[in-house]
């Protein structure tokens, strides 16, 4: 059932339950899948029976290859000096198209945010708070289980209460002995204990591998005889429950994902935001096509809204608008475009006018002004919110690049692999000291401590949906092609898609707008 199901996602296709369960009636599932493939003219969103049944009468069409564009090459970019920015778009319903989204109003809470709450002053003392509540958040977690109760302190092993001991500690340094072991420092409020993970269990060392500092994790395993060091035979993350029970929403509805548009950029695709934008209105696309856009009731913009000013090497010479309330001014004039049914949640990412380090609370007032045209939430970096019921962890993401830097298996054009690595921590940046920079909140906004039923990044300027756990896994594309900076990193990215989630039944596809609709 999963091949099929992933053999239509990858043509960008959702298959609804009667219309999978006929399919999986067939002899050979996949051979029908494939064959009723090679009989669409175009691919729909959403796949009913109907449509298999009226395809099966179809004959195959002729292979045609669809059309796709070459963003190595600049005619997809309309260069324009300074101030030339004025982008324009006749915005009106076809006759007919009443889309369902309009019918309902929006239905938002916020979980968990920084804004507004910010208490850090960058001392010792606030760094000292955060971890404390970083290792206090996790360990709750950790024994809110049945296997960890057994759990002690640290300071009951040097009295020599203990020979085999359960532990739940901040990892303080990993490091590799010459004969191959493992040597991990671990923390708690009391101390900190030396763990050896022995060269010769490859599983353990494997896991040792995986591990980051600042993480906290649990372990079991022996004292040594002068009980300055526990021999490791076991570790633990806080992770998710295999049982986890997503949410889901009575009314059906849509959420999408359009990150990292880095207006004022000179390689800010424009061409493709109007299909989204004709799209979005009902003027683009067929029945099926259109009719998701009508239930499309909120648009998530997790980060990098705008290029910003100064943020890479030679930047300013990509830039096609270099004032950063200019180029905050086109963005709103770009999303006013979205009709005004739907209700657009906006977040900052590192090129976004706000403080560099995270949490980043939402944009200050005087940015929000310049979106006063139309009904918009802005929320800080990272942040829960409830949409009918369902939750949605949104993170620009920033970590996944540490994330991959420091766990060998992990790449960062893999952006759905870090998300469940951090899902497994239950962190989103424990790393300190590494590309992300980390505001010494008194709360550690990072910690995981809700199971989302949506998790969603963008930064890394790919598309990929995915799931853990119960938990959908979203890496939203990016609306900018290459730029100068990322080709000399060799770095191709994925643009002008737009991952969507039917709040109603979780699943999740793409709107692919490179391909033409």
């Amino acid at each position: 059932m999963e091949e099929v199901v992933k053999l239509f996602s990858d043509h960008g296709t959702l298959v609804q339950p009667d219309a999978l369960d006929y399919i999986m009636s067939k002899d050979d599932p996949i051979a029908f899948a494939s064959h009723i493939l090679s009989k669409m003219r175009e691919y729909p969103l959403v796949l009913s029976l109907e449509d298999i049944k009226a395809l099966e009468g179809i004959p195959e069409k002729k292979e045609e290859k669809p059309p796709t564009a070459n963003f190595q090459e600049e005619e997809e970019v309309e260069e324009r000096e300074e101030g030339e920015e004025k982008y324009e778009l006749p915005l009106s319903f076809p006759k007919g198209w009443k889309p369902l989204a309009k019918e309902y109003d929006a239905e938002i809470e916020i979980l968990k945010d920084v804004t507004g709450k910010s208490t850090c002053r960058g001392n010792i003392e606030d760094f000292s708070l955060l971890f404390k509540h970083r290792y206090e958040s996790i360990k709750k977690i950790f024994l809110s289980r049945r296997n960890f109760g057994n759990s002690i302190p640290f300071s009951k092993i040097k009295k020599g209460y203990v020979k085999e001991v359960q532990l739940i500690g901040l990892v303080r340094e990993v490091r590799e002995s010459s004969r191959g072991h493992k040597i991990v420092e671990i923390e708690d409020e009391e101390g900190v204990v030396t763990l050896l993970i022995p060269s010769n269990d490859h599983h353990l060392i494997q896991q040792a591998n995986e591990l980051v500092t600042d993480e906290v994790i649990s372990v079991t395993g022996k004292v040594s005889r002068n009980g300055d060091l526990i021999i490791v035979q076991s570790i633990s993350y806080p992770d998710i429950n295999v049982n986890h029970k997503k949410n889901s929403a009575d009314v059906p509805l849509y959420v999408a994902f359009l990150a990292d548009p880095h207006i004022g950029s000179k390689m800010f695709l424009w061409e493709k935001w109007k299909l989204l934008v004709k799209w979005l209105n009902g003027n683009a696309g067929n029945s099926r096509q259109r009719e998701v856009a009508g239930r499309i009731k909120y648009v998530v913009i997790p980060g990098d809204t705008v290029d910003g000013i100064g943020i890479y090497p030679n930047q300013e010479k990509e830039l096609s608008i270099k004032d950063i309330y200019k180029q905050y001014e086109a963005l709103s004039e770009l999303l006013n475009m979205l009709p005004d049914h739907i209700t657009i949640i906006i977040q900052p990412g590192n090129h976004d006018a706000v403080r560099p380090a995270e949490p980043q609370p939402a944009f200050e007032e005087e940015l929000r002004e310049i979106f006063s045209g139309r009904d918009i939430v802005f929320v800080g970096n990272p942040c829960y919110f409830s949409l009918h019921g369902v939750e949605v962890l949104s993170y620009h993401g920033q970590s996944l690049l540490d994330y991959a830097t420091n766990i060998p298996t992990l790449k960062y054009n893999e952006p759905i692999e870090i998300m469940k690595v951090a899902l497994k921590k239950r962190h989103l940046a424990p790393i300190y000291g590494g590309h992300t920079p980390i505001a010494p909140e008194h709360v550690d906004y990072m910690v995981i401590d809700r199971v989302p039923d949506i998790f969603v990044t963008g930064h890394v300027h790919l598309t990929a949906i995915g799931e853990y756990r119960g938990v959908t896994l979203i890496n939203a594309s990016s609306w900018q092609a290459q730029t100068s900076y990322q080709k000399m990193l060799n770095f191709v990215p994925d643009p002008a898609k737009l991952p969507i989630v039917d709040l109603k039944t979780g699943k999740a596809t793409t709107m692919d707008f490179t391909r033409g609709i």
